[in-house]
């Protein structure tokens, strides 16, 4: 399971594909396959959230570089 400090997005792909083959794997109980979707979704959740900050600082940044210019790039 990831840690409880802010993973990095490469960080959270590699816990997501721990947990896709521990899933994959069909061994162990049916409460550690919940166990493991539910800490899937929570990185899922996690990584879209990253995503989305960096895509809106992407935004403000062009943005800034549109206003300088005068032009669009």
């Amino acid at each position: 399971m990831a840690e409880e400090r802010d993973l990095t997005i490469e960080e959270i792909f590699a816990a997501l594909d721990e947990l896709i083959d521990k899933l994959e794997s069909g061994k162990g109980s049916l409460e550690d396959a919940f166990k493991n979707y539910e800490e899937g979704m929570r990185l899922v959740k996690s990584c879209n959230e990253k995503i989305e900050k960096i895509e809106k600082q992407m935004l403000v940044l062009s943005t800034e570089n549109v206003e300088e210019d005068g032009s669009s790039r």
